[in-house]
């Protein structure tokens, strides 16, 4: 008794591969510092941005969020290249907003180490999504580092 694949059957097991595939590159591209999977509302409450910042080692103060709209630039000075690139070692990359309004919050940070400096711990949400950020010193020989 012979057996026959129809197309039919052909085309939907290619489908369902190509798309297993992607799942698959999606998951791997996290790990190697790609596009990051969060959950479609991780910064929509204060409560859900300071628990990513704490996931990340970071305690802050919820009473002292500010948010901002800021406006990402199209075209990226020298400057903002060298942000972006710490956002890439992250997984993250502004790029993909050029020209959108996003919403930063920031907080002061109360568990870094020297505690002879402010702190801070910036979000660059946009739709309910970090899609940035970073910890920095706000002193004049300060730094900046990325959140994790």
């Amino acid at each position: 008794m012979k057996r026959f694949v129809t197309q039919k059957t052909k085309t939907f097991l290619i489908v369902l591969v190509a798309l297993v595939f992607l799942g698959v590159l999606l998951l791997v591209g996290t790990a190697a510092g790609g596009v990051r999977l969060l959950a479609p509302d991780v910064a929509s409450t204060v409560e859900k941005r300071t628990g990513f910042l704490a996931e990340c080692g970071w305690q802050v103060d919820p009473a002292t969020e500010q948010s901002q709209q800021i406006l990402i630039p199209e075209h990226f000075s020298a400057v903002y290249e060298s942000y972006n690139e710490l956002q890439r070692q992250q997984g993250y990359d502004l790029i993909k907003y050029a020209g959108r309004n996003c919403t930063l919050y920031t907080y002061t940070v109360t568990n870094y180490p020297d505690k002879g400096q402010t702190v801070l711990a910036d979000l660059y949400v946009y739709k309910n999504q970090i899609i940035g950020g970073d910890v920095h010193s706000t002193n004049l020989d300060g730094f900046m580092i990325g959140l994790k």
